[in-house]
């Protein structure tokens, strides 16, 4: 304890001092019934890393404020040093309990983005890709391996949001926070843990935060900084140095490093990369809390309620050896009260200036249009959506978000800081079957960023049943009220439906129908809305079918062969907030696109055919096409979603029954249905619809039932000689699927048995692995 005396004028000798020291030192002691140390005590908490079980301290927090205890100093590492700097900025544990439980902690954690900070309009055409190499100048291929798992996008956002006026409040010194502050991060470079004193907090907090592998780190003042549990996961070292409290109180969830296993890269990892001191208590009165996660892995955000209490209890189980350490108390009004005259110092969050950071002069020109050259203030929650979607470009690798007070004027300085994303990608993928279906993927893309952008990309798909090469190139005019892209590109198609029952060695006949086109795409996509957006196309197409009439040809039989020669003219609006390329169970999609097509056609009969003679037709058709699906229904750990399609069109028919279904538009609802081709699912002018329910078992599990139904207003079918006619009194078709699925980091891995009603074979089971994805059609 330090005893702090009044200096006067009257010098006394250094013995008289002395004894006046004494005296005060005795009075003092009596006056409050003879402990001294009571009055002057000061308590430091210290809040360990670990992730999820890191909850754990808000339930600590929580116990010893409903008991008065003071918490004078606080420290943490990686997630201890997140929930100690919101306390250390003034949140209150009911705030901060909130906030973990609400949906937004949730996508922070997991790295995901609410549907309205998504922007459809700047994403490329999903493929197949299931990993993708990224490449700059100069580079070799351990450069090019991915660095993290999650994008921290919405943590920084937030962190920032939610720290930066108690920044500005203590003038960046983490001393004058409402309560006095430490964090620890990890410079692997020079082997050693690095404390934060003073600066900004969401920038601290972050580094502290960057578990290797999971989160990407941050560089600051030249050190690229990881979490700091690599080397101190619980500082009770650095808060006793800084502070020097008289009790100290801990919640600890880490422990050592695990050992290596043979066949677990990440305990490997971890051994090789975390070196942690034994913990010593630095001084005599401290109490350490560790409570019982051992149900609750270090990435299980989905468990924080229990994590907090386990937190709680295991404080309650040790209050009365706290309380028996320290005498002071403070209440509840007193802590209230506190954090409301720390509060009355908090700026509104209003910028004044945008700075652009790590890009050359070109590219920042690029970036201000795209955010929208603002003039005078703004309110911070303003620039929430252009920090979004800069982040959204493709271009744009990463994003990082800084606010700096400005005492002359009462505002803030907004920073971001911008790392370009590489020149070149290279992505593999494809999907892994059960049936003959297998294809695989390779995509190539380069990306040219300027003061204006340009993507050029080329892809092939390679396989039995489908193959496919396409080469592009997208321009990219940015605005933040009128943003465009301009595509023109080249593709080619090929789809073998071959009569086969499906295994992986069955020697197959030969094709039943076997698809070929090749078409040149000009393009201009616009912004409308930030999931939806507005495409003007204009194609020129060659397509050339070969098929058999019916299905009982022998090898020496020769194919039926249609060319269509045609012009096509699209305009499309396409709104999509669907969580997954496929098996998606959250969102909706609403597409609703008008074609126009003219063309000639001309066929050539073969042997299958009852007709002899080749011909040649003129065509011209308009068609009109709204599908949309919604998962409109959640109740626990289940979904439920309806999909539902028609088509209106002036079609008419081509020379025969098979050419003229082929050019037919097609309802494909389930996965598999796309690789049969099925002509009682085709029409020029249909409506169809189901439902879709997914049981979520885990969260990457899931078990979904599917049923749709098809009705054609003019069902096609042939007559005597092979020439197409309507139907108008044929029933509608059903098709439906169950399937298991996994969603894994490469692709869905799924497991479905299907049905299509007067299909030869009707059921069907399918393995999968990976994404049964097309590149865009001229059929579509």
């Amino acid at each position: 304890m330090t005893l702090a005396v009044m200096k006067n004028d009257v010098k006394l000798p250094s013995a008289s001092k002395t004894a006046v020291l004494r005296l005060l030192l005795v009075f003092f002691s009596f006056l409050f019934i003879g402990r001294p140390i009571a009055l002057a005590q000061k308590v430091g908490v210290v809040l360990s890393g670990g992730g999820a079980t890191a909850m754990v301290h808000l339930g600590f927090l929580k116990y010893l404020e409903e008991q008065d205890i003071p918490i004078d100093y606080i420290g943490g590492t990686s997630m201890g040093a997140m929930i100690g700097a919101m306390y250390a900025a003034g949140y209150s544990i009911e705030e901060m309990d909130s906030l973990v439980h609400s949906p937004e902690f949730q996508m922070m954690a997991e790295g995901e983005l609410d549907v309205s900070m998504k922007f459809y309009y700047l994403q490329s055409d999903p493929n197949a890709s299931a990993a993708t190499l990224k490449y700059k100048k100069g580079q070799i291929i351990s450069n090019a391996l991915p660095t993290n798992l999650i994008d921290p996008v919405l943590m920084d956002w937030k962190l920032m949001e939610g720290l930066s006026q108690a920044d500005a409040a203590a003038k960046y010194q983490f001393d004058s926070l409402f309560i006095p502050f430490r964090c620890i991060a990890a410079n692997v470079e020079k082997k050693q843990e690095v404390v934060f004193r003073d600066g900004s907090l969401n920038l601290a907090v972050r580094a502290s935060s960057t578990y290797p592998f999971y989160l990407p780190p941050r560089r600051i003042n030249g050190d690229l900084l990881y979490d700091g549990g690599i080397y101190n996961n619980f500082p009770i070292n650095v808060v006793y140095q800084d502070f020097m409290p008289d009790v100290i109180l801990g919640c600890n969830v880490s422990g050592e490093a695990p050992s290596p296993q043979e066949e677990d890269i990440f305990s490997q990892l971890q051994a090789m990369i975390m070196f942690r001191d034994p913990i010593t208590n630095p001084c005599e009165n401290v109490v350490v809390v560790r409570p019982d996660v051992q149900s609750i892995g270090t990435f299980d955000f989905d468990k924080i309620s229990e994590a907090v209490r386990a937190g709680y209890l295991a404080t309650a189980d040790s209050i009365e050896v706290i309380k028996a350490l320290i005498d002071r108390r403070v209440t509840a009004e007193e802590r209230a009260e506190k954090r409301k005259q720390f509060r009355k110092k908090f700026k509104p969050l209003v910028v004044e200036e945008i700075l652009v950071d790590g890009l050359d002069k070109s590219q920042k020109s690029y970036i201000h249009k795209m955010m929208g050259r603002r003039q005078g203030d703004v309110p911070l929650s303003t620039l929430k959506e252009p920090y979004f979607r800069v982040f959204a470009d493709e271009k744009v690798q990463s994003v990082f978000p800084m606010l700096t007070y400005n005492t002359s004027t009462g505002k803030y300085k907004m920073n971001f800081e911008i790392q370009k994303e590489k020149d070149l990608f290279l992505s593999f993928g494809g999907n892994f079957s059960s049936r003959s279906i297998n294809t695989g993927f390779v995509g190539l893309r380069y990306n040219l960023f300027r003061k204006s952008a340009a993507t050029l990309d080329a892809n092939s798909y390679f396989g039995r049943f489908y193959g496919s090469l396409h080469v592009g190139l997208r321009w990219d005019i940015t605005s933040r009220s009128f943003p465009i892209n301009i595509e023109t590109s080249y593709t080619q198609n090929r789809w073998d439906y071959y009569k086969s029952l499906s295994a992986f060695f069955e020697d197959v006949k030969p094709s039943f129908i076997l698809l070929n086109e090749r078409f040149g795409n000009l393009a201009v996509n616009m912004r409308a809305g930030n999931q939806g957006k507005i495409r003007a196309e204009a194609s020129y197409l060659y397509l050339f079918d070969q098929y058999y009439q019916t299905n009982q040809f022998l090898s020496v039989d020769t194919a039926d062969r249609t060319d269509f020669t045609a012009g096509i003219f699209r305009v499309t609006y396409d709104r999509n907030t669907l969580n997954r390329i496929q098996y998606a169970d959250k969102g909706t999609k609403l597409l609703i696109s008008l074609k126009y097509v003219v063309g000639q056609e001309i066929t050539i009969p073969g042997s299958t055919s009852v007709l002899r003679d080749s011909t040649t037709n003129h065509h011209e058709w308009i068609v009109g096409k709204l599908s949309y699906t919604n998962f409109f229904l959640k109740k626990g750990l289940y979904r439920l979603g309806f999909n539902a399609e028609g088509v209106a069109s002036t079609q008419d028919f081509f020379n025969n029954y098979i050419s003229s279904s082929i050019a037919a538009p097609a309802y494909q609802p389930i996965v598999e249905s796309s690789t049969f081709f099925m002509s009682q699912f085709r029409a020029h002018s249909y409506a169809a619809g189901g439902l879709i329910n997914v049981f979520e078992m885990t969260k990457n599990f899931h078990l979904r039932l599917e049923g749709y139904v098809f009705n054609a207003f003019g069902q096609i079918t042939k007559n005597e000689l092979g020439k197409p006619i309507y139907n108008w009194k044929d029933r509608p078709y059903g098709m439906a699927s169950g399937a298991l699925v996994y969603h894994s980091p490469l692709g869905p891995v799924s497991v479905s048995a299907n049905y299509y009603d007067q299909k030869e074979r009707p059921w069907s089971v399918l393995f999968n692995f990976g994404y049964i994805i097309f590149n865009r059609s001229a059929r579509d």
